[in-house]
Parts: C-alpha cells; sequence; structure tokens
C-alpha cells in the first residue's frame, strides 16, 4: 500500500495531523535563513532600472550555459556534435544557436540531463503535475527552491501579503478521499497557515458547505487555480450561502485565468484576483504588478517569446538557477500576447498583455484557421456554470456545460448564436450538457481540450 492510500484510510483528525507534519517540513526547508536572504536579494532587484537588470539576467546565463556545456552529458553531446561554442552565447539573443527543447526529450533522455558536477546528496526531487498528462520528475537544488520561492513570495508581498497570513488554499491536492461525500471537504496544515480545500469534491451540491467554513475560519488570502474560485464564486453570486466576510487578498496561478473568471470571483469576494505565472521548471516567470500588468521576471530565467501570429508568442525558457538540471530552451508549450507599452509602476524588463494559456487552447476552425481567447463568448452567460470546448477535428466542436439553474432553451439559442457571431460558419457547434467538468488528474480545468492531441500523448 502506497502512503497516499494509506493517508487516505486514516482518520480525519490524524489526516490533519498528517498536513501539518508535511507543512512544517516545507516551512522547515523552503523558508529558512537561505530563503530569507534570497528574498532580500529578489526585492532590490526589483528596484534596479533595466540595463542592470538584463546585465545581471546575461551574466547568470553564460555561466549556466558553460555549466551545461561542461557537466551534463546531453549538452556536451549536443555542443559537439552541433559544433556550438558556448563561449559565443552570451546574452539571450545567442540562444538561438541551440535547438529548442521539449519535454518529450527531457523524458526519454532525464539521466543524460542531470549534472555530474552537483552530488546527488544534494538533490532534492520535484515534480510536475503533468496538465497535459506528461509530467516531470527532476532533482533540483535547494538553492533553487529558495530562490524560485523568493520570487514568488516577492509577488505576493507585492499586493499586501504577507507569509504569516492565514490562506485558504484551492488546488489540486488530494488532500481529502476521493470516496468521502460528506463534508469537511478540508484539511489544515497549522504550520503553513493553510486551510486545504478540495478541488475534486467541490460542485454545486457541496458548495454550501465550502462558504461555511470559509465564514468560520475567514482566511484574509484565498490562493487556488481560477477555475476552483471561480466556481466558487458563481455560487455565492446565486445565493447558494452568503459569504460573511470579504478576504483582502486573491491570488490564482497554475492555469490560465480567463476574463470571465476574474469578473466572477471580483464580484464574488469583492476583490479581484492577482495572476503569477510560474512552473515547477522554473523555465519562465510572469507576475502581475499593482496595476494589472504582467512583467517578465527577467532575474530568474531566461525567456525568449518565439513570434507566430501577430502578438502572439510561444514562451520558450532557460532555467539558470538549478544546476542539478539544466534546460535550455525549453518548449514549455504556453503562449503569450506581447505588450509593448511602459508600465507606470516602473518596474523593469519585458511586460505581457495576457497568457494565453497552451497552444492546445487553439480551436482550428474548417478553413486551418487557429482561434484562441474565447472565454469571452461565455461572459453575459450567468446561467452556465462552467464550460469546456473539445475539438475533434477542423470545424467540430464538442461545448460541454455545466448548467445552473434557470438555463433554458432561450440560453442555448443565445449560446449557439455567440458562437456562430465569433466564429461564423467556420465551425460546427454540439452542446453536451454534463453535471461537472472534468478535470485532470492534478486537479485542473482545461478550458479547451484537443483530442488529437490527448491522442498524441497517449502514444508519446
Amino acid at each position: 500500500m502506497d502512503r497516499e492510500s494509506l493517508y487516505h484510510r486514516l482518520p480525519i483528525c490524524v489526516q490533519d495531523a498528517v498536513c501539518s507534519f508535511v507543512g512544517w517540513r516545507i516551512q522547515r526547508s523552503r523558508f529558512g535563513e537561505s530563503f530569507r536572504r534570497h528574498l532580500v536579494a529578489a526585492e532590490q532587484r526589483q528596484q534596479w532600472p533595466l540595463e542592470r537588470l538584463l546585465e545581471f539576467r546575461d551574466q547568470r546565463l553564460r555561466q549556466f550555459v558553460r555549466h551545461a556545456a561542461a557537466t551534463v552529458p546531453y549538452y556536451q553531446s549536443q555542443f559537439r556534435e552541433g559544433g556550438i561554442d558556448p563561449e559565443r552565447i552570451r546574452t539571450i539573443d545567442d540562444l538561438q544557436r541551440l535547438p529548442l527543447l521539449s519535454k518529450t526529450t527531457i523524458q526519454q533522455h532525464l539521466r543524460d540531463f542531470i549534472s555530474t558536477a552537483v552530488s546527488p546528496r544534494t538533490y532534492r526531487m520535484v515534480h510536475t503535475s503533468g496538465t497535459t498528462g506528461a509530467g516531470l520528475r527532476f532533482p533540483t537544488t535547494l538553492a533553487a527552491i529558495w530562490e524560485q520561492w523568493a520570487v514568488w513570495w516577492r509577488f505576493r508581498r507585492r499586493h499586501g501579503i504577507r507569509q504569516d497570513m492565514w490562506c485558504g488554499y484551492f488546488g489540486g491536492r488530494s488532500v481529502v478521499p476521493v470516496r468521502q461525500t460528506e463534508p469537511p471537504y478540508w484539511r489544515t496544515n497549522w504550520p503553513g497557515r493553510q486551510f486545504l480545500f478540495s478541488g475534486y469534491h467541490l460542485s454545486a451540491a457541496t458548495a454550501g458547505a465550502y462558504i461555511d467554513q470559509l465564514n468560520r475560519c475567514r482566511p484574509p488570502w484565498l490562493h487556488g487555480y481560477p477555475s476552483a474560485l471561480a466556481l466558487l464564486a458563481d455560487q455565492i453570486l446565486r445565493g447558494n450561502r452568503p459569504l460573511e466576510y470579504c478576504p483582502t487578498h486573491i491570488t490564482v496561478g497554475a492555469e490560465s485565468l480567463h476574463s470571465h473568471q476574474s469578473v466572477m470571483i471580483e464580484k464574488a469576494f469583492g476583490v479581484r484576483p492577482w495572476n503569477n505565472y510560474g512552473m515547477t521548471e522554473a523555465t519562465a516567470n510572469i507576475s502581475e504588478c499593482i496595476h494589472g500588468r504582467l512583467h517578465v521576471d527577467e532575474d530568474i530565467a531566461a525567456l525568449e517569446f518565439l513570434p507566430m501570429d501577430g502578438r502572439i508568442c510561444r514562451i520558450v525558457g532557460t532555467n539558470f538557477t538549478n544546476y542539478a538540471t539544466p534546460f535550455l530552451r525549453y518548449d514549455v508549450g504556453d503562449l503569450a500576447e506581447m505588450d509593448d507599452t511602459p508600465c507606470e509602476c516602473g518596474l523593469a524588463g519585458r511586460t505581457v498583455r495576457a497568457i494565453d494559456g497552451r497552444a492546445e487552447d487553439y480551436v482550428i476552425l474548417r478553413n486551418g484557421a487557429r482561434v484562441g481567447r474565447m472565454d469571452h463568448i461565455f461572459k453575459d452567460m450567468t446561467t452556465v456554470r462552467e464550460a469546456q470546448i473539445v475539438q475533434g477535428e477542423p470545424g467540430e466542436l464538442t461545448v460541454r456545460v455545466s448548467r445552473n439553474p434557470g438555463y433554458s432553451a432561450d440560453d442555448e439559442a443565445a449560446l449557439q448564436q455567440s458562437f456562430h457571431k465569433f466564429l461564423g460558419d467556420q465551425a460546427r457547434i454540439h452542446l453536451e450538457y454534463v453535471e461537472r467538468i472534468p478535470r485532470s488528474k492534478s486537479g485542473k480545468f482545461r478550458f479547451v481540450v484537443s483530442q488529437e492531441s490527448q491522442a498524441a500523448r497517449t502514444a508519446d
């Protein structure tokens, strides 16, 4: 029996104790004095002028590339066979001398990506959640973990969040057994000051219990997947239960934050959600400032934005913090819409208008055109609880709809009309009504699902 199965068999009070023990271990290893030094340094860097910040980034990049070329078997072969001199890669623009790196390549050759210069005794194994069904598990260093969390906490502190604040966490952690059908649908991490709400049990039928618990514990800070917080917000707005207090801070991550979700969350909780884009691989980080603009965190990774269509670019990143497992020019698979206007906040570096999600989040029409950012179709559909678009073949879309009470034939006609207005005659829409939109194994919600992409990943 594995640890998770054993945990799920324990009484709830013991599960709380386990969550608190794990939380204590995390607090001890992740947020000690070394983390504090990294946080101070990270907050100092956000005050730097652009030239100093970019020189810092490129200097770290040069050191990291030399390390990879000298100590990582995969890159030793790549530099040698490609006739590439690592000394000639001095800035982010020079990275184009190297080929792109895919997640599949890392999965197939993971051992070859591990540096021979870093002792295994210093490793910390981490893993990605694998939203698309293709997760990674690889070693990193404590220094890399401290620096990444320092950048994440820099973002949070920018918006007034303190580390001693209690947080209501709505994510994909399986802290509550799936078989459980009665509340509590949450567990408590006392050292980490977290109420861990299950994202797997949240539905229209159970939302009242979640709201009641929020009213009892009143955490000032809510954090989690946008889809989970939006689903709860929808139930609050529909009068499932009144929320008797207003949290002071909401942050989201791990999924794309769609405009209709942001509006719904702000209406329900009385505070707008702040967005941070990051990943375990530490190959990219983009965070929102106090003016609502998305800024590239230039000091944590070297980001390239490869043009695709107009302002839409593919995100490619190099993680210059993890010396145990370097990833050079890692194709994240996500897309961004660039923004070239200056921001009033004064932070240096590039800005992004929006994170457009994964390349697979674009639907393909009959004429071959790709269309993204379709969330606004549901903006005024208050009787739609959740929706998901499933792409079968070009021009064929199945729209899964989870309905709120009051959904009528008029709403169905309005939804069909909205799709036709946006896509014209280049797509046929099939509506499929479901009780709940399925999540990935990590509890994440995908707005667009490409069956063709899923088949390809299964084949991999």
